[in-house]
């Protein structure tokens, strides 16, 4: 039988700024997180996510016959039609049943390069109960030995500006010489842009069946923490790298160390100390729950909490996109931030286009900028938003599903009209004066 040969995977880092609490500095700010996303050749992306697909299937089966379905949220087709905001408030409303207690977000580092190929193997054929066939065998070479192409260094090398090329393109491949597809690959491997993974850890995050990989890989330990909890009464949820804790108080410690040293010695995973948040949730001096910040009560001492003090210590428990003082619920800042970026992106877009001088109309059209960045859109972020803030909603389905109930949600973009049509005056503003004194405007364009 002749096999597909697979292609190197396009790699690129995907930089994405996010408004985040720094401890140290002990305000939010902007930092960017980097992450390598590997993307594979048409053909073998079609091959990969049938793989995918049917591999799916088989772990569901698996997770749901050993009971542990309920602990693992991400890469999921059977999850009833639930939502992050779905889960959020499950783990939200857990800690409000509890009252005095403490969650626990551990997040591993660097997961998708740090993960083990011969334990990968080991539980890829757990959940099919038997080896893995010849060709299943030849999508795990495909995913373990893979080789790859750095996209900035590819593009370098043939001297490639995607910004100036204004006709369409199929494929990269058509900037190298050569006229066959193999002369093509043999000159990228003459100029040495190949790289192959030669180490025994790592697979390429961005392939389609990667993210179900990373799945199947904690298998075990999903199982033994879902037997745990329940043995033990906490609850334990997983969301890909990012896995969490809700558990009494004076069992956080143990059950802290515990999960880190099974990852870190079983799965050959690091956990970084800083990477780790603790929160408590107790009783602040008006005698309401309220998160506290473990880290720095542990770092002045552990002192009494009182009126004069609390303030200091307040935290919010960040999950899925939202976070959760012990009282109310918001969106994290970081999603907004990431919103009023992207909004400004498109109006400086927009604005742009208008005076390129390739439109004959003296109108700014902001009928894009109102579907994807207002309500007056549908499926959009502030639809998301809104649903999340409802006591119940309909889905795009039809089908009722709970919200956070929680109206401090929607009074966070109270402003995004106005916030939207202040930012569009003013770009529009900037680029009328930067043409007027170019000298290559008339009219003022309509915003």
């Amino acid at each position: 039988m002749e096999w597909h040969a697979f292609t190197p995977f396009l790699k690129t880092l995907i930089k994405t700024p996010r408004y985040k609490f720094q401890a140290e500095e002990g305000e939010y700010d902007l930092e960017t997180k980097v992450r390598p996303i590997s993307y594979a050749s048409h053909v073998d992306s079609l091959i990969l996510g049938y793989y995918s697909y049917a591999l799916t299937r088989q772990y569901e089966s698996y997770i749901a016959e050993h009971g542990f379905s309920e602990c693992v949220l991400a890469y999921r087709s059977n999850l009833g039609g639930k939502c992050n905001i779905q889960f959020a408030k499950e783990v939200f409303d857990e800690v409000r049943n509890r009252g005095n207690c403490t969650a626990i977000a551990l997040d591993i580092k660097g997961y998708f390069d740090h993960i083990d190929h011969k334990i990968l193997l080991e539980k890829w054929q757990k959940i099919l109960g038997e080896r893995l066939p010849e060709d299943q065998f030849k999508i795990y070479k495909a995913l373990t030995q893979y080789s790859y192409i750095n996209r900035a260094s590819f593009l370098k090398k043939y001297g490639i500006n995607l910004r100036k090329i204004t006709s369409a393109i199929n494929s990269l491949l058509d900037f190298v010489p050569g006229v066959k597809t193999y002369e093509k690959y043999d000159r990228i491997r003459k100029d040495q842009l190949i790289v192959k993974n030669e180490k025994q850890i790592g697979i390429p995050q961005g392939s389609a069946i990667s993210a179900l990989l990373s799945n199947v890989y904690l298998i075990d330990f999903d199982k033994m923490m879902h037997e745990k909890a329940e043995k033990e009464g906490f609850m334990y949820r997983r969301y890909c790298d990012d896995m969490l804790i809700v558990c009494d108080t004076e069992n956080a410690e143990t059950l802290k160390e515990f999960a880190i040293k099974q990852i870190m010695e079983g799965y050959r995973l690091t956990i970084q100390d800083k990477k780790v948040e603790i929160t408590d949730f107790t009783f602040n001096s008006a005698g309401k729950i309220r998160a506290f910040n473990k880290k720095k009560l542990t770092a002045d001492g552990e002192p009494t909490i009182s009126a004069s003090n609390e303030q200091k210590y307040y935290n919010e428990l960040q999950y899925l996109g939202f976070q959760f003082n012990g009282q109310r619920v918001n969106i994290r800042p970081s999603s907004l931030s990431r919103y009023f970026r992207k909004m400004t992106s498109r109006i400086v877009k927009t604005v742009s286009m208008a005076y390129s001088g390739k439109v004959e109309s003296d109108k700014i059209w902001k009928e894009q900028l109102l579907h994807r960045y207002t309500h007056l859109g549908k499926r959009n972020f502030l639809t998301y938003v809104y649903n999340s803030s409802r006591r119940k909603y309909e889905n795009s389905k039809g089908e009722i599903r709970d919200g956070m109930n929680d109206p401090a949600i929607r009074e966070q973009l109270r402003r995004h009209m106005e916030i939207l049509e202040e930012k569009l005056a003013e770009k529009n503003g900037q680029r009328f004066m930067w043409k007027l004194k170019a000298g290559k405007v008339v009219n003022k364009k309509d915003a």
